[in-house]
């Protein structure tokens, strides 16, 4: 079993119309997305399973990507796309995930507790952090980070 992460700049205000249409029409919402998205600046090269780890490990550190004011709309897209979270430039958020600020061997530890230990493990970590800080960075405020594994 394989998983992906996919990273897509969206305007802020179409996420209400992603939401709606996730609820009435996953097939118009794939080409609303499409239309009206852009890959991210990065692409993601590891197994979505390593951003999937990354993101609890920073969930489990208080380390909130995502602004409740998206929850409703995260899980109407996350019913038809797969788990998605969507974040937006928050103040301080770019210094929560830099790289240095994390130890290698804190995430190597994290994903062997979620059964995922391999020798590059924590090095993978920092890397998944690194991307997503660089994808955030280049967020304008008018912008949100669409992470899709699925």
């Amino acid at each position: 079993m394989s998983a992906i992460a996919s990273l897509t700049v969206v305007p802020t205000d179409s996420i209400t119309e992603l939401a709606r249409l996730a609820r009435t029409s996953s097939s118009s919402f794939r080409a609303y997305l499409a239309e009206h998205g852009s890959p991210a600046r990065q692409e993601y090269d590891w197994s979505g399973y390593c951003m999937l780890y990354v993101l609890t490990y920073l969930e489990e550190r208080g380390i909130d990507l995502e602004q409740s004011e998206f929850d409703a709309e995260s899980e109407a897209i996350t019913s038809v796309y797969g788990l998605t979270t969507l974040i937006t430039p928050a103040p301080g958020l770019l210094d929560q995930l830099d790289p240095g600020a994390h130890r290698a061997e804190e995430l190597a530890a994290h994903f062997e507790e979620m059964g995922m230990d391999f020798e590059e493990s924590g090095a993978v970590g920092l890397d998944t952090l690194r991307v997503l800080r660089d994808c955030i960075s280049d967020l304008r405020d008018d912008q949100v980070l669409l992470v899709n594994i699925g």
